[in-house]
C-alpha cells in the first residue's frame, strides 16, 4: 500500500497543462503590453512631435487629412501588435461606408478605440474622452489633443466648456467634416453586458448632427478591460464585431425612444454574437 503524506493533492497532467497554458497566455499578453508602451514612448510620441505637428504647421489647411492618416495608421499598428504578439483575432460582420456619421459603440476593453477608428473609413471620428486622459499618458494624451477629441469629466452634470466641446464636435459632423464615435455607457463593463446609456451627451449629438447613425457591437475582450487586465489575460482572444445600421437621426420628440431602440438592438446583436460563438 502506498500512502501519500503530502498536504497537496498529486498534480494531474490536465492541471499542469492548464497552468502552462495560462502562463503562456500571460507571457504573450505581457509581451504585447510591453511592446505597445515602448512603441508609444519611442515611436508614436516622437513621431507626433517631430513629424505630425510640423506637417500641420506647414500645411494647416491639410490638418484633417494629416490627422486622419495618422489616426488610421495608429489604429492599424495597434491591431497588428495585438494580432502578431498576442494572437488576437478580430472578425467583423457589416461595414460603414465612407461618409460622415455618428457611431454608437459598446465599451468592453482597451481595444475598442482602435477597432472603432479602423471601422470608420470616412472623415476621421472625434471621440468624447475622459479629461484625465488629456495629460500624463505618453503618446496617447498628445494623440487625443492632436485629434481635437472633446474632453469630458463624466460628472453628474456637464460643465459649460464640456457642452460647448460636444456641441462643436456635433456641428463638425453635421457639416460633414468629421465623424464621431461615442461610448454611451461611459465606462467599460465588468461582464461585457451593455449597461444603461448616459443619454445627455448622445442626445445633444443626435439633435445637432443629422447624419446616419451606425452601431458597433464588439464582444470577446471584456476580461481585458484595463491595461492591468490586458497584461495577463489579453492573448489568444477572439473579438467578434457586428455593425448595425444605418439608422436615421430622430426628430426631437422621438429622441428618448430612438436611444432606447438603439440599445435594444445592440443588446440583441450581442446575444446573437455569443450564440453564434457557442
Amino acid at each position: 500500500m502506498n500512502i501519500n503524506y503530502s498536504d497537496s493533492p498529486p498534480t494531474r497532467p490536465g492541471n499542469a497543462s492548464s497552468q502552462l497554458s495560462r502562463l503562456g497566455r500571460a507571457l504573450r499578453s505581457s509581451a504585447f503590453i510591453s511592446a505597445f508602451f515602448l512603441y508609444l514612448a519611442l515611436v508614436m510620441g516622437p513621431g507626433q512631435r517631430l513629424l505630425i505637428w510640423p506637417a500641420i504647421l506647414l500645411f494647416p489647411r491639410r490638418r484633417r487629412h494629416i490627422t486622419r492618416a495618422w489616426l488610421r495608421f495608429q489604429a492599424q499598428v495597434t491591431l497588428a501588435f495585438a494580432r502578431r504578439l498576442a494572437g488576437i483575432r478580430v472578425s467583423v460582420q457589416g461595414a460603414i461606408p465612407p461618409e460622415a456619421c455618428i457611431v454608437v459603440m459598446n465599451h468592453q476593453s482597451v481595444l475598442d478605440i482602435p477597432i472603432g477608428i479602423a471601422l470608420v473609413p470616412g472623415p476621421y471620428p472625434l471621440i468624447p474622452t475622459r479629461d484625465r486622459y488629456s495629460r500624463g499618458l505618453p503618446g496617447i494624451s498628445p494623440f487625443a489633443r492632436l485629434a481635437r477629441f472633446p474632453f469630458v469629466s463624466q460628472g453628474r452634470t456637464a460643465t459649460r466648456a464640456e457642452l460647448l466641446a460636444i456641441r462643436d464636435a456635433a456641428d463638425q459632423v453635421a457639416r460633414g467634416e468629421q465623424s464621431l464615435i461615442i461610448y454611451p455607457e461611459g465606462h467599460r463593463t465588468h461582464d461585457g453586458q451593455i449597461t444603461d446609456f448616459m443619454k445627455p451627451g448622445l442626445k445633444l449629438i443626435l439633435s445637432r448632427a443629422k447624419r446616419p447613425v451606425y452601431c458597433i457591437v464588439a464582444d470577446g475582450m471584456w476580461h481585458a478591460r484595463t491595461f492591468a487586465d490586458a497584461a495577463l489575460r489579453f492573448a489568444g482572444t477572439s473579438v467578434r464585431v457586428t455593425v448595425l445600421g444605418p439608422f436615421q437621426a430622430p426628430e426631437p420628440n422621438q429622441m428618448d425612444s430612438f436611444m432606447d431602440e438603439l440599445r435594444s438592438r445592440m443588446i440583441a446583436a450581442l446575444v446573437q454574437i455569443r450564440t453564434n460563438a457557442e
